[in-house]
């Protein structure tokens, strides 16, 4: 029986911690799964399923998102909260192109039928 002597490391380097891209709430998978588009607070982040790193950061809610979507081709994002406004977000851009009140109270979810003709929402209407 050979016996070997095991050496440890004495000097270890620091790495980077993992930084936190989703702390609950609305979120959805791009059709191919390369990315997910989660909301964080007023933000949505958009990650990189490979690595978990943030690809892009859309910013200009002012209020927290209840609801998420997005187009079959993954180019458009479909953002919504309690002011009852559902903004569409040019993923390239990070731009929010259009923007109207859907619902007489908060949007609670929504779908993108496949054609990407169609966008479904549900409200909490009193």
């Amino acid at each position: 029986m050979m016996s070997a002597l095991l050496q440890t490391k004495k000097n270890y380097r620091c790495v980077p911690t993992l930084q936190q891209v989703y702390p609950g709430g609305p979120f959805v998978f791009s059709s191919d799964g390369s990315f997910i588009a989660c909301a964080c607070g007023e933000t949505i982040n958009t990650v990189d399923s490979a690595d978990f790193s943030i690809k892009g950061t859309i910013e200009g809610n002012n209020e927290a998102v209840t609801a998420l979507t997005l187009s079959p081709n993954d180019q458009l994002l479909f953002s919504a909260g309690h002011s009852r406004q559902i903004r569409v977000w040019n993923l390239a851009t990070l731009k929010c192109e259009r923007s109207w009140k859907g619902h007489d109270g908060p949007v609670m979810a929504m779908a993108c039928h496949a054609s990407g003709g169609l966008l479904a929402s549900a409200g909490a209407e009193e």
